[in-house]
């Protein structure tokens, strides 16, 4: 189906001003603001969009509280558009809306989207490193020695909790919109890129028990420094730290884990695997070297319901998903 990776969130937010000044100091450029909402454009062309949580215009939430509403996926051409539309109205609703993007949900009944991709970005240079034996930099400082503000540069991946039956989940992805499983944990989840995409993942399936909804959304900076750099800005900010630094083992990317009050939980990270078609699918019982290189510092609480940005499948609103329900009945 020739999916490239994510292009835009959509975000329904209790609180717009909070919401707008995290992703102000996060390292976005606002295209447009306002009591109502805001707008943000990465250099990639990806967007970010707070709205009003009873904003009439956005999609229904799928829990309570500040959460995204809506994650739309880019599409490589019009053929792949069609095909995706095609595919998906075999058994759920597609909308079209007056920009040509296609509406509809996924086994869980999490809103997403698909559109022509805008993607345009030019490759970033690495700094001159030194290590032991190889002085690449000489005479100069390091430019991760030297403080300045953090852009993040792209939407890198988005994490959905997938309670249940978590492989009938990710097939629906792999079967019917082109995804490719690169790995997976039987404990964990299911680590997912697009069929164009050379991330590690785009998307990660994340079960852990009976947590429902939104989990976070991953930006990419140029290297661990930036990453440092974003965290201790943040903090300098007033807002709070969830996990990092560190590193994690599956996708390799370092990372730093902030509490973010559009919705969820923001993930500043660089240096992810870079995947080609000659990779084999790994599948592992549970998550290999225990799923983090390092850390820096432990967790501040786990990854846990009832913060207002997920829930379990009996708190989510109404009863359980179509599909769910469509399972039951089968």
């Amino acid at each position: 189906m020739n999916i490239i990776g994510v292009e835009q969130l959509v975000y329904g937010s209790e609180d717009v001003a909070a919401a707008t000044k995290f992703y102000e100091d996060w390292g976005l450029e606002a295209t447009g603001k306002s009591a109502e909402g805001a707008d943000f454009a990465l250099p990639d062309r990806t967007t970010i969009h707070i709205r009003r949580i009873n904003d009439p215009s956005l999609p229904p939430a799928s829990v309570p509280g500040s959460t995204v509403r809506e994650c739309v996926w880019g599409v490589k051409d019009a053929a792949s558009l069609r095909a995706i539309g095609a595919e998906l109205s075999r058994d759920r609703e597609v909308t079209e809306d007056a920009e040509g993007t296609l509406h509809s949900t996924d086994e869980y009944g999490y809103r997403m989207g698909f559109r022509l991709a805008r993607r345009d970005f030019a490759p970033n240079a690495l700094p001159e490193t030194n290590t032991v034996g190889v002085p690449v930099r000489t005479n100069t400082r390091a430019e991760g020695a030297l403080k300045h503000r953090v852009r993040q540069l792209r939407i890198s991946h988005v994490v959905y909790w997938a309670p249940g039956d978590t492989a009938r989940a990710a097939r629906f992805y792999t079967d019917r919109l082109g995804f490719k499983v690169t790995e997976s944990a039987k404990v964990l989840g299911y680590f997912l890129r697009g069929a164009l995409s050379h991330d590690h993942h785009n998307l990660f399936l994340h079960r852990n028990g009976d947590n429902y909804g939104f989990q976070h959304v991953a930006f990419e900076v140029r290297d661990i420094d930036e990453v440092m750099m974003c965290g201790n800005h943040m903090e300098a900010e007033g807002w709070k730290s969830h996990l990092g630094p560190g590193r994690h083992v599956m996708g390799s990317n370092s990372y730093w884990y902030f509490w973010n009050p559009a919705g969820g939980v923001a993930e500043c990270s660089s240096d992810m695997d870079f995947i080609t078609d000659d990779w084999v699918t790994k599948e592992h019982d549970t998550p290999p070297h225990g799923g983090i290189g390092w850390y820096a510092r432990p967790s501040d609480a786990n990854l846990r319901p009832g913060h207002g940005e997920w829930t379990t499948l009996a708190d989510a609103l109404g009863p359980a998903p179509a599909a769910e329900a469509r399972s039951a009945a089968e």
